[in-house]
């Protein structure tokens, strides 16, 4: 965030209510994304046309900030073929 839109802004969005970090999760954590969430994200993104589908897999980055969504699911191609538990099945599946 603040690489992309500057200090001034994260304090003013952020800071301003004591919020130092937008994740809470530092880069050396390793944490992922849960695989049928990330799914769900990235169809939501595609059903709100190519613009919004573009900025989710190019503008949105693992805690790492460095390896983008695009680029973690050319890793993980299989994410994009797991269905959801049946529970979530009608809610998480586009």
């Amino acid at each position: 965030f603040v690489k992309k839109w500057g200090q001034e802004r994260f304090e003013q969005a952020y800071g301003r209510h004591g919020i130092t970090s937008i994740w809470g999760w530092g880069p050396e954590s390793g944490i992922l994304p849960c695989p049928i969430y990330l799914r769900h994200c990235v169809l939501a993104a595609e059903k709100a046309g190519p613009v919004a589908h573009a900025s989710f897999l190019d503008d949105s980055y693992l805690v790492d900030r460095k390896t983008t969504i695009r680029e973690y699911l050319r890793i993980k191609p299989e994410i994009m073929e797991m269905l959801p538990p049946p529970s979530l099945m009608q809610r998480y599946n586009g």
